[in-house]
Formats: structure tokens, C-alpha cells, sequence
């Protein structure tokens, strides 16, 4: 079973964030390593016997006595040792990672040590006893802080063997129960003081509610109580001298499955309920991707649209009969534009607008457009998260980490600037440019008798080429057909000169629509990742299950006997 509870452990520690997420699981991986260790643990080692008891029990002075020196701090405050403190004659002898915690070594000045919390204090002695054991101090288990009362189990479960320390005070205390039945079911060799006693009627009272044929007492000093000769505190030592260490396969069995029925309850079905939310919330957010802003860029198109119109030879001929507007005079010259004007007045043909800028325009703010909707499918997504309580707990536990998945409003801003930047270079470049039907028949003119001058009359002005060929049909009669067919081309042309301008519309519309969209499924995308890392996946979670199945199978196999009835139910005996 090392094995598959090596291979358990691994699985637990896949991500440094599960330990803040889920409590429990520190002390499961504790426990892990702790049954991976007695599975391994030759009989010829030396013993590790861990003290463990109340507040105020003595468990530091009843080891000092034992050695017969002064080691572990001893005070009459409360909760006085801080950390565990493991007195041997060699300290190689002590199992290199044993508690899982670092080890360091008490210097002489330092004693009598109090021991550091998430430390394994080493104190070397050179007393009798040390010879064959290892005596661990521990802090109280029913101490203030409850680091005490963890440091303490954690000993419980890494010990060969406990001594439980009492008191006629504290000789009932409750937090003693689970661990008398604990010691029975993992065969841990046990011993039982009481320390301060005054007289022989508590201490059969307490060896009745255990159940033992033999508690060691220690008398208080001033009292007049002397306890029988095999319960004696010399008769401890001689106890603890003699211990054996034994490899129980059935208490391994029993260790493995009081683990896997921690790890279910504490860890895995917390965790498959954390997915679950996760699943569920992922699911609520990629409901959001499809997002299209509402930005038209139209009113940037409409003034070069108009333009291009305006500079149309067959657009200003239009599907009516312009012949008979043009011999509409004066009515028709009373029309016609300035560009005509300057012509009968001063003899002067005007570019016709051609070196005319872009009249400015009251267009949209874009920019400030896209990033308010940026901002609203933000605010979307952080209303769907903190209205989760757990997904509000995870935001509470890590703001820095939550406020790094959004991404700047910044970015939806650079999107319209491009794309405008992009549409404005378009506009630029075709706001002087000839449409389509002027430049043909532009090219018309100059292959027929005639056209020259009216080729530089359409360069200067197709107002005025309009009405100089439907004046002068009589001499350029091949131009009047030429206008009689322009009926209806100038209807297509005119379209094709719309769809122009209303293509590149589109064009930039979609363009700003895709970026946008795929802005938006970015940032979903990143937020989905932080709440995929909330949790495990499905995938590693069902590895678990699959490690904790074939563990429970093994356990089950070795010792079905031994694991059919839960220790709470086996009671003490």
C-alpha cells in the first residue's frame, strides 16, 4: 500500500492552493505520511513515545523527572510548550522527516526548551533511559490555540507509542476519548499517568473508565499518598525500558481506512462541490460571449458618400431627361451650382471641390463607446461570481488574484482607434477620387472628335460636362447616345458608387463587432481560468477517488476483520 499512498500524497499536493482552500487537507497529508511511515517502520527501531495530555497536566515535568534532568520548560502558565520536543542520546537516531516538519537541534544554552510551533525541537541527553527510547514532549490538547491541539495529533499519529497524562482534575476530559480508542485500534503500545494524585480512590476510578489493569501514578509533592509499588514512577521507567515495537498489519489496515474516510468526508466531497460551482458558473459566463457592440460608424461615411454623388457625371444626368432640364433656361441655370456660376461670370472653371478637405463632422466618441460596453460585460461577470457565495468567499480570499483576471478597459478603446484609424485612411484616400462613371467616360471623350476640351471641362467640373453635352448634342452627337444610354447606367453606377461606401461600413463595422467579441471572450476565457484553479478538475478528482478505491480494496483485504466496524463504534473495551 506505500505505493498507491505515495502515489495519494502526490495526487493532495498537485496544487500549493488546495491547502488554503481546504483546511483539511494539510492534516490528511499529515496522516498520510504518518501511515507510510509505520508501514515502513522496522521493529528494530527505537522507540518514539510521544506524552500527551491537558492543560496543566505536567507532561514537561513528568519528562524532566523521568530523565532526572532539567529539559523541557516547565511553568505554571497555560499552554506553556509551543511546539513538539523529542529527547534522545543520539540524535541520528531520530527518523530523518519525522512529523513532516524541519528539525532543529536545542543548544545547551537554550535549555530547558519550549519548542517552536512547526518545529521539531532535539534536545540530547545522555540519561539511562534514552538508551532504548525516544520521549517526545507535546503542547496541550486542549489548549487555547488550536495549532496546540494539531502539533499534538500530529505526535499522536507519528508515535510508536503514547503515554496519556492526567490529573484527578482533568482525568475525565473529553478530548482524550477519540485517542484511548485510536491507540487500541492502531495497537500502539499505551501507558497511563496520573500526575498530582492525593489518593488511591481516583486513580481506580479513572483505571475503571479506561479499562486497564494498571495506571502508573505520580503523587503530588506534598501529599502523604504513596502509590503501589508496580504503578510507582520508577516502575514507569522500568515499563518504558522494555518496550517492544511490533509490525501490526491489521492497525496499518486500520490507519489507511480511518484516512480514506477523512480524506472523503473533509477533502473529496468538498472539493466535488467546489467543482460543481465552478462548472456551473463557467457554464453562466460563456453564456456572455455572444456580445456585439453597438457602434455604427456611418455618420464617418455618409460625407464622402455625398461627395462621390456630387463629383457623378450620370448621378447629376439621374434617370430623367437632362436635355430637356438643360434647355430649361433660365430656369435650370437659376439650379445650377456655383461651379457653373463662376464659369459664365468670370470665364473661370473651379476644381469642382477637388482640392476641398473633409467638412468636420459631430461624429461619435468610439473610443469611450466601446469601453463603457467593455466595462458593462465586466460588471456582468463580477454580479455573477459575488452573487455565488462561493465564488464571493474565493473573491474575499484572494482580491489581488481576482482584480488580475480583468483585463484593461484600455484594450476595448484600442480596437475603435485601429479600426477608425483604419477607415479614416480609407476616407482620406478616396475623398478626391474620380467615381467610376466620370473616369469612363472620361476615357470616352478622349477617343472622339471633339472630346478634348470636354475632357478638361469633366477634370474641372461634371456640372458643367452635364450641360456642355446636352447643349452641344448637335455637334457631338455620338455623346448624346452616349447620354441616352446613360439612363440606365447611371442608376447602376449610382448603386455601385452607394455600395461602395456603404461596404466599407460594414467592413469596419464587423471589424470593430469580431475584435470586440473576441475581447470579450478573452476576458471570459481568464476569468474561467481563475475559477478553474478554485478547484481540482474533474479529471484529478476522479484520480483521487480511483487511489482512495484501490487503498480501501488493499486495506480491506489485509484485515477485513479489523476494518468492518468504525472506531467510533468499537468503543473502548
Amino acid at each position: 500500500m506505500t505505493r498507491q499512498l505515495t502515489a495519494l500524497d502526490t495526487a493532495l499536493g498537485a496544487n500549493p492552493n488546495w491547502l488554503a482552500r481546504y483546511p483539511a487537507l494539510e492534516r490528511v497529508r499529515g496522516d498520510l505520511a504518518a501511515a507510510r511511515f509505520h508501514m515502513d517502520r522496522p521493529s528494530s527501531a527505537i522507540p518514539m513515545i510521544a506524552i500527551l495530555g491537558g492543560t496543566g497536566t505536567g507532561k514537561s515535568t513528568l519528562l524532566n523527572r523521568l530523565l532526572n534532568a532539567n529539559l523541557a520548560a516547565a511553568n505554571v502558565r497555560r499552554t506553556f510548550t509551543a511546539g513538539p520536543i523529542a529527547v534522545t542520546n543520539e540524535p541520528s537516531r531520530l527518523p530523518a522527516n519525522w512529523l513532516g516538519v524541519e528539525h532543529i537541534q536545542a543548544a545547551p544554552d537554550q535549555l530547558p526548551a519550549r519548542g517552536e510551533k512547526q518545529r521539531l525541537t532535539i534536545i540530547t541527553a545522555a540519561a539511562d533511559l534514552l538508551q532504548n527510547i525516544i520521549l517526545i514532549d507535546t503542547p496541550d490538547l486542549d489548549g487555547d490555540e488550536p495549532a496546540h491541539h494539531a502539533q499534538a495529533d500530529s505526535v499522536f499519529r507519528w508515535a510508536d507509542a503514547v503515554l496519556f497524562l492526567v490529573t484527578p482534575e482533568k482525568y475525565q476530559m473529553t478530548e482524550l476519548l477519540a485517542y484511548y480508542r485510536l491507540a487500541k485500534r492502531y495497537s500502539i503500545p499505551t501507558f497511563y499517568v496520573m500526575n498530582k494524585t492525593q489518593e488511591q480512590a481516583v486513580v481506580d476510578d479513572y483505571r475503571g473508565q479506561i479499562k486497564v489493569k494498571n495506571v502508573f501514578v505520580v503523587p503530588r509533592d506534598d501529599a502523604g499518598y504513596e502509590p503501589p509499588a508496580q504503578a510507582t514512577l520508577t516502575a514507569l521507567r522500568s515499563s518504558l525500558e522494555t518496550i517492544e515495537l511490533k509490525n501490526h498489519p491489521d492497525a496499518n489496515a486500520a490507519r489507511v481506512a480511518d484516512l480514506i474516510d477523512r480524506l472523503q468526508d473533509q477533502v473529496i466531497e468538498p472539493m466535488l462541490i467546489d467543482r460543481r460551482a465552478v462548472d456551473r458558473l463557467i457554464q453562466s459566463l460563456r453564456a456572455m460571449q455572444d456580445v456585439t457592440p453597438s457602434v455604427d460608424v456611418n455618420p464617418l461615411t455618409q460625407q464622402l458618400q455625398r461627395r462621390l454623388q456630387q463629383r457623378s457625371v450620370l448621378y447629376l444626368m439621374g434617370p430623367g431627361m437632362i436635355i430637356q432640364r438643360v434647355r430649361q433656361v433660365p430656369a435650370m441655370l437659376a439650379r445650377l451650382p456655383r461651379t457653373t456660376w463662376d464659369l459664365l461670370r468670370g470665364g473661370k472653371i473651379a476644381g469642382n471641390g477637388h482640392d476641398d478637405p473633409p467638412a468636420p463632422s459631430d461624429r461619435p466618441d468610439f473610443r469611450t463607446v466601446l469601453i463603457d460596453q467593455f466595462r458593462i460585460v465586466q460588471t456582468r461577470i463580477d454580479d455573477a461570481l459575488r452573487s455565488n457565495s462561493t465564488s464571493q468567499k474565493w473573491i474575499e480570499a484572494s482580491p489581488s488574484d481576482y482584480a488580475a483576471t480583468k483585463f484593461d478597459l484600455d484594450q476595448a478603446g484600442t480596437i475603435a482607434d485601429e479600426q477608425i484609424a483604419q477607415l479614416q485612411a480609407w476616407l482620406e484616400k478616396h475623398w478626391n477620387a474620380t467615381p467610376r462613371d466620370t473616369a469612363m467616360i472620361e476615357r470616352l471623350l478622349k477617343v472622339l472628335p471633339g472630346g478634348e476640351k470636354l475632357t478638361r471641362w469633366s477634370e474641372a467640373a461634371p456640372y458643367l460636362l452635364a450641360i456642355v453635352v446636352a447643349t452641344h448634342h448637335a455637334f457631338f452627337g455620338h455623346i448624346d447616345l452616349m447620354i441616352l444610354g446613360g439612363y440606365s447606367l447611371a442608376t447602376w453606377l449610382t448603386e455601385k458608387i452607394n455600395n461602395q461606401v456603404a461596404n466599407r461600413t460594414r467592413a469596419a463595422n464587423n471589424a470593430i463587432a469580431q475584435d470586440f467579441t473576441e475581447l470579450v471572450k478573452r476576458q471570459i476565457d481568464r476569468t474561467c481560468t481563475w475559477l478553474n484553479n478554485q478547484a481540482p478538475t474533474a479529471a484529478q478528482i476522479r484520480s483521487m477517488t480511483q487511489l482512495m478505491e484501490t487503498l480501501s480494496e488493499l486495506a480491506n483485504g489485509q484485515s477485513a476483520a479489523t476494518l468492518a466496524p468504525s472506531f467510533f463504534e468499537r468503543g473502548a473495551e
